[in-house]
């Protein structure tokens, strides 16, 4: 609501992004979760209210680059073994040749593709093809059936937004976005690019473009969502609609039905893009369908086994030559890995200093005569491991033990909120104000009174809104001389609510 009275809704106060990483909104449920809901949540909060979201993602990523890394290096050590197993069982010379070679100090790779590629038919290129064609993979029936559902309710979202007003918007926006992405990088040139009008560019039509932009992205919300599912569901056809295999004969049944699955890449309209793969990708699959059963025919092993025993051998070469190459790159990979690690804990330590500073005073004040101390915070891990380490100290004991096999209901409730208030403090918070659902639940007389006192300092800094069924903390406000303008809301039996006049 605004000063004048008038109502708007929340998302068109411009908040963005600060409404989530400043949160000026705290319930019960939420104070709850902090300390004892899933690890993560509140490392994300912290991290989101530092600005370090973008570090921590860039450290993820970076640690999942190596993972895959380390996994495809170590791949061929792993099926090693049961690879010299299946050759050693064999009686063909080209298996004990494939056997002395993998199990010599120095493994000649190049030697070892000479046994594989050596499986005996009269025509190895051909060969070659006849195995590929038998563990060819072509887009399954499920798959195609969600790409052409999406594409066609994409196609339906597009035609009942065409020629609305938020159309129109959707198109004023774009226009205007990419003038002013070209005025940003030219912004020296005032000449309007299309209508040649001189002087048109300047400070003062950034602003009015600017202006016009937060006016029409409301009106264009729904048709701009319908433009980015239509290209997302693009985006997925095309993928599905991979080309033709470089090795399969363009001239077999299968060559041809391929490239008249990846021609659809170039059918613009979803609908007829639709109908194209779902058509199209039958007869594919039964193409594949019928070139596998061919192979498997035509490949009927005249070695005992051999031909197998080559293939897996061929497969694992790939594999060996694969390690190598990602070997080399892991470890450039775990250098920038472990100096981004670092880096992180040392920007971490200095952004989150501040907010522990904070939140050991806050609970200083409301653990009152508990022999329990607020040791420090860290964040710890990555990925799925992330959590945030909450250390307190019993008795001035240096030894950091984790909160959470200490702390009774309420003393949970107080740490909460003394890491959750400085939240409303830290430095660049837009927003001067907080609202609190219900913070004394489960908290003793005492902590309530260290509670009025704490949010009575957090109010010289900010506009502090506290619901409350409990009235110990009105009381504690009052017997402290604390400054608060206490209202009762009273509630009848049909619901009706009002405010009771005067202070409560």
């Amino acid at each position: 609501m605004h000063p004048n009275g008038d109502v708007s809704p929340l998302r068109t106060l411009d908040w963005g992004e600060n409404l989530v990483r400043y949160r000026p909104f705290l319930s019960y449920d939420e104070l709850g979760r902090t300390v004892t809901g899933r690890a993560a949540e509140l490392y994300d909060t912290l991290t989101a209210l530092l600005g370090l979201t973008g570090l921590a993602e860039a450290e993820r990523r970076l640690a999942k680059v190596c993972d895959g890394l380390a996994r495809r290096r170590d791949r061929p050590s792993r099926e090693l073994r049961p690879l010299l197993d299946v050759l050693g069982a064999s009686n063909d010379p080209r298996a004990v040749q494939a056997v002395s070679v993998l199990s010599a100090p120095s493994m000649d790779l190049e030697a070892l593709r000479r046994v594989a590629s050596d499986d005996g038919p009269s025509d190895p290129a051909l060969h070659v093809v006849l195995r590929r064609l038998r563990r060819l993979a072509v887009p399954e029936r499920t798959l195609i059936a969600d790409v052409v559902n999406e594409l066609r309710g994409a196609a339906m979202e597009l035609a009942m937004a065409a020629g609305s007003k938020g159309d129109h918007a959707h198109g004023v926006v774009q226009l205007l976005e990419q003038a002013l992405e070209h005025h940003k990088r030219h912004p020296t040139e005032t000449t309007c690019p299309t209508c040649s009008a001189t002087g048109a560019l300047g400070a003062d039509w950034v602003r009015r473009a600017n202006a016009q932009l937060r006016a029409l992205r409301p009106q264009a919300a729904t048709a701009s969502a319908a433009y980015d599912r239509a290209s997302a569901a693009r985006d997925q056809a095309r993928f599905l609609l991979s080309p033709v295999p470089s090795w399969l004969p363009p001239e077999s049944e299968l060559g041809q039905v391929w490239a008249l699955w990846e021609s659809g890449s170039d059918i613009e309209d979803l609908g007829e893009l639709a109908e194209h793969i779902e058509t199209v990708g039958r007869r594919l699959r039964a193409a594949a369908v019928s070139a596998r059963r061919d192979a498997s025919e035509r490949l009927e092993d005249p070695t005992e086994g051999w031909a197998d025993l080559a293939e897996r051998l061929s497969g694992w070469l790939d594999d060996a030559q694969d390690a190598v190459a990602a070997s080399e790159t892991l470890g450039a990979a775990e250098t920038a890995l472990n100096w981004l690690a670092e880096y992180a804990r040392g920007v971490r330590a200095e952004r989150l200093g501040p907010v522990i500073s904070q939140a050991e005073q806050v609970w200083f004040r409301l653990r009152q005569e508990r022999h329990i101390d607020l040791q420090g915070m860290r964040l710890i891990g990555r990925g799925a491991r992330r959590r945030v380490e909450v250390d307190v100290s019993v008795d001035g004991v240096d030894d950091q033990t984790s909160a959470p096999g200490l702390l009774s209901q309420g003393e949970f409730q107080a740490l909460a909120l003394s890491i959750c208030l400085p939240r409303a403090l830290v430095e660049g918070n837009p927003f001067g104000f907080l609202l609190l659902d219900d913070p004394v639940q489960a908290m003793d007389t005492e902590t309530v009174e260290g509670l009025a006192a704490v949010l009575a300092e957090v109010g010289r800094h900010r506009q502090l809104i506290v619901f409350t069924h409990d009235t110990r903390l009105s009381d504690a406000l009052r017997r402290l001389g604390l400054p608060a303008d206490i209202r009762t809301i009273n509630r009848d039996a049909m619901s009706n609510v009002w405010l009771a006049e005067g202070n409560g």
